[in-house]
């Protein structure tokens, strides 16, 4: 039978060929799966350890979302003067994997508006990049001061990593010049639209009755639309659980005066969900201005309610250790600027402290 690769009778291969060798060159560098991501790897050199063996100097870089990421970093392990200058987009990657996640959900949703208002600069290496570049396209994006706060505190993060992998040496971002602060700081409702207000509930008008529950404890919009009926305790009269944005505010009770239970108890009587409210944001928002309108008031802001609470609170003979727990501040200097003292008010606080004449010297 003449020798043949293959089995006559079952076809299986009998003859072996050799394999083409695969070796790649010392210092190419390779690239590893890693969990979710990458990791750049590259032998730097080899030396001679105790026992005599020789061993491999390996450098690793991880993090990196995609393999491609990976391959383009090898050059600068391998500290080649060719080596790829980042941009902005290649930090951001790493950054809201790492950093991102840790911040609050109101702050990443800033910062990702950021990024996509600075995508003229994203994909230049960032050693390329000028402060004209930087400041043309906040100007261009954005007209307040806020939006363009979060553009530049955005920029700083990134070149900090930048700088940290010697990318560049100025963390450019710090000559952004933002808007002026066009902000007038909310004002209380009066004693006057107040009693508007509860003019409005003896109408049975129902919308007010969230504003005057904003105004009696001080709760935020954003408290007021998610809060659910389980969180009120009715016989401790306070409400458990809804508050926001600090810990503080997550942690203390929002607390219910006695005025405001049945104006609360309604509420609860009206909704058709597990909510207080039935709405969303838009709809809070529109049906906000209208009642004001209706009430015949000044169109001040939601966040005026607070003021309004702040106020009153503030006002009163009770301690200001107390008015800094009920509005659920961390600090007293944050409960003081929530105190809008009018002049009557001043006036009567005057006369009251020299209700009494003076001592004489004999």
């Amino acid at each position: 039978m003449p020798e043949t690769p293959y089995c006559p009778m079952c076809g299986a291969k009998q003859v072996s060929e050799p394999r083409k060798a695969t070796k790649r060159s010392n210092g190419q560098g390779t690239v590893y799966k890693r969990g979710n991501g990458y990791e750049a790897q590259v032998v730097k050199y080899y030396f001679t350890n105790e026992r005599g063996k020789r061993v491999a100097k390996k450098v690793r870089k991880s993090g990196f979302k995609t393999k491609r990421d990976a391959l383009e970093y090898i050059p600068i392990l391998k500290g080649s003067k060719d080596k790829k200058v980042s941009t902005l987009e290649d930090h951001w990657r790493v950054w809201e994997n790492a950093d991102l996640p840790k911040l609050s959900a109101s702050k990443q949703d800033a910062y990702t508006r950021a990024k996509k208002r600075l995508e003229d600069v994203f994909h230049t290496p960032i050693d390329q990049i000028t402060i004209e570049d930087l400041q043309t396209v906040v100007d261009k994006e954005v007209k307040t001061f806020y939006p363009a706060r979060d553009m530049k505190s955005l920029l700083s993060h990134l070149y900090k990593r930048a700088m940290a992998q010697r990318e560049v040496n100025v963390n450019l971002s710090s000559f952004i010049a933002l808007p002026e602060l066009d902000e007038e700081e909310p004002q209380p409702f009066s004693k006057d639209e107040q009693n508007a207000f509860w003019k409005l509930y003896a109408e049975n008008d129902q919308f007010v009755l969230y504003i005057l529950l904003m105004i009696y404890t001080g709760m935020m919009p954003g408290e007021l639309i998610d809060a659910k009926k389980e969180m009120i305790n009715w016989e401790n009269q306070i409400i458990i659980g809804s508050g926001k944005k600090t810990k503080k505010r997550k942690e203390t009770p929002i607390v219910l005066p006695d005025i405001i239970i049945p104006v609360l108890k309604r509420i609860c009587e009206i909704s058709q969900s597990d909510k207080l409210m039935n709405f969303n944001k838009n709809y809070f928002y529109k049906e906000y201005h209208a009642c004001l309108e209706r009430a015949n008031v000044r169109h001040l802001s939601p966040y005026s309610c607070r003021h309004t609470t702040g106020t009153a609170l503030g006002t009163s003979e009770i301690p200001l250790a107390i008015v800094k727990e009920i509005m659920r501040h961390t600090k007293i200097t944050t409960t003081e600027r929530y105190f809008h003292i009018d002049s009557d008010t001043m006036l009567k606080a005057a006369n009251k402290a020299r209700s009494a004449p003076i001592a004489q010297d004999a």
